[in-house]
């Protein structure tokens, strides 16, 4: 069973944009907030997960804050099942001295300004076009034109209809190892041993770009990055 297409778009716009769905709830539809409020970006050094909140693996840089985004109508666009960020998403300057830095992995959206709020929606960093994969019991994934180079970062996700492959864990972060044509191994760390697949199955996977924060730098999103999916 799954949504179409149109109520995709219409659960994305009324947790987004503040839109009404027409034909749910009673004869005026499933009501936007009399009062529109706004949505909160996190980012994430690791990925918060299904049973995660906005507070799971947070971003701790000196200067940290959740961004909020008005949910009036035109701070995201809505099309075939995706609503996307229309102007920059710009975090407060990281002010950590001593020359330390932090990876961003992922972002969230979320209810709150702080504190351990519900996550709606969440993905890698990158706004990369996740792409079908298949894993063998020989280590090695295979996915046509992928892309992919090595020491690339990489997540995996499972595929509604497949078996997920044994040994992968989804939404960890790995290495890309090797690079052969259409198939590629990876690695829990970078150069590391090869991660052991010891049964065969299928999903996606997204390239992860790590967003460096050091001090001096104002970690953002540019328009049209952060996109949220309905599946």
């Amino acid at each position: 069973m799954s949504k179409s297409n149109q109520y995709e778009n219409d659960i994305l716009s009324h947790y987004l944009n503040n839109a009404t769905i027409a034909g749910v709830g009673d004869a005026t539809g499933l009501r936007g907030s009399t009062v529109a409020g706004s949505v909160y970006v996190a980012l994430h050094t690791a990925n918060p997960g299904e049973a995660g909140t906005q507070a799971t693996s947070e971003a701790v840089y000196t200067g940290y804050a959740r961004v909020a985004i008005a949910r009036d109508g035109t701070q995201f666009t809505v099309s075939a099942g995706a609503g996307s960020n229309v102007n920059v998403i710009a975090f407060p300057l990281c002010t950590t001295g001593g020359g330390g830095t932090e990876a961003e992995m992922f972002w969230s959206l979320g209810d709150d300004v702080s504190g351990a709020g519900k996550v709606r929606y969440y993905g890698a960093l990158g706004n990369v076009t996740p792409t079908v994969f298949t894993a063998a019991a020989s280590d090695t994934f295979t996915a046509p034109a992928h892309g992919l180079a090595v020491d690339d970062r990489i997540v995996f996700y499972p595929l509604p209809g497949s078996t997920f492959p044994t040994g992968v864990t989804e939404g960890t972060v790995y290495w890309v190892k090797t690079i052969a044509t259409d198939t590629y191994t990876v690695s829990t760390t970078q150069g590391g041993a090869t991660l052991d697949v010891t049964a065969s199955g299928a999903g996606v996977h997204q390239k992860v770009i790590p967003l460096i924060v050091s001090n001096g730098i104002t970690p953002q999103f540019a328009a049209a990055t952060l996109v949220a999916t309905e599946e």
